[in-house]
């Protein structure tokens, strides 16, 4: 009897609904193939998406005020993120009634990178 024989028949004895297979988890594949498929949800969800501002501030922002986060972050940051640069994701507001048009994907990667470069603690002057 060989030893892989041996083995099967002794965990079959154990308990009838015992598997005699043992799968081996190795946590950096497994990890990976986690990444993967949550970058692969993160673009499903977000690609062609637009945000309001007050969704961006919500979702990105940690809920900052939306005069917070135009003063420091949208006109701040404008030259970088105005949609006609590469890798921009805001279509400014026309003035009063017009509305902030975000997209989704390139604001959440934008903010990402650039988080850090925000400087959270400022208070607006009142």
């Amino acid at each position: 009897m060989t030893w892989l024989r041996k083995q099967w028949k002794a965990r079959l004895r154990g308990g009838k609904n015992m598997n005699p297979f043992e799968i081996k988890v190795i946590p950096e594949v497994l990890e990976k193939i986690i990444k993967k498929y949550i970058d692969e949800l993160f673009d499903r969800y977000l690609t062609g998406k637009t945000w309001t501002l007050d969704k961006f501030r919500k979702e990105c922002c940690g809920g900052k005020a939306k005069e917070w986060v135009t003063l420091y972050i949208l006109s701040e940051f404008a030259d970088e993120i105005d949609y006609r640069q590469p890798g921009g994701w805001l279509v400014p507001s026309k003035g009063r009634g017009n509305a902030w048009i975000i997209r989704a994907k390139q604001a959440c990667e934008w903010m990402d990178k650039n988080f850090t470069r925000i400087e959270w603690e400022r208070k607006l002057g009142r």
